[in-house]
């Protein structure tokens, strides 16, 4: 009787080694792997002080935003966007625009961490077609934020587009082809924008940061659904 139940213990842990412990423990060795591996081998440091155009990531321990100037040789956001419209000050002299993405509901009714409700992180991550939001802040200069980390990265010109191109192409345009707001936030000078894709565990705020950064062929994680991930490959200087 005794071999018997021991048989069947025997069988039960193999099993649950087998369909329970080493998935997990295969799981988060390549995540582990992926959060320190870069997307691109010999991809050459963007310095800012060499390279003609900057793009800012600013980062804390939750989630990355990108920082672009409103205006360069480049591009001039104010003919995408009407900079008097992106939050209720109405003002018109912001040098500096940040970009997020994320879940709509989410994003739109957490204005801080603190308020976080875990049934709401856990529908927007595991829920399927959860939809989203652009949050658009300006800036009169670039912000320095308390627990929150900017890094500079320099690039070309034709590389600085292709994020250009991506942040744009991530608006949800009217049948006008304007980005379409949806309401102001708590902060006065940022509001909200109709985003295309949908928010999930597969790709979260940080992955769409770092999608961004890797059209403009700068350095990112290939796992890049926690924001230490991303900003821990971008070197400042």
């Amino acid at each position: 009787m005794n071999q018997k139940i021991f048989k069947r213990h025997s069988t039960f842990l193999k099993r649950t080694l087998r369909y329970v412990v080493a998935p997990i423990v295969i799981t988060t060795t390549l995540l582990g792997v992926g959060y320190v591996t870069p997307r691109r081998w010999g991809t050459p440091a963007h310095s800012c002080q060499t390279q003609p155009f900057r793009i800012y990531a600013a980062g804390d321990s939750m989630h990355v935003n990108l920082i672009l100037p409103v205006q360069n040789q480049a591009f001039d956001w104010s003919q995408f966007l009407s900079l008097d419209q992106v939050g209720r000050d109405a003002q018109q002299n912001y040098r500096y625009l940040k970009f997020g993405w994320g879940d709509r509901d989410f994003y739109m009714n957490t204005p801080s961490w603190s308020q976080v409700k875990i049934p709401n992180v856990l529908r927007s991550l595991f829920m399927p077609g959860n939809p989203t939001a652009l949050y658009v802040e300006g800036y009169s200069e670039l912000p320095n934020e308390q627990n929150v980390e900017l890094k500079c990265v320099g690039v070309n010109q034709k590389d600085y587009l292709q994020l250009v191109n991506f942040i744009k192409a991530s608006f949800q345009p009217d049948p006008q082809g304007q980005p379409i707001r949806i309401q102001d936030s708590s902060i006065d000078t940022s509001g909200f924008y109709e985003a295309i894709g949908h928010y999930s565990i597969l790709r979260t705020c940080n992955t769409w940061a770092a999608d961004g950064l890797d059209a403009a062929k700068v350095k990112t994680p290939i796992w890049s659904g926690l924001a230490p991930a991303v900003m821990r490959q971008l070197h400042d200087d």
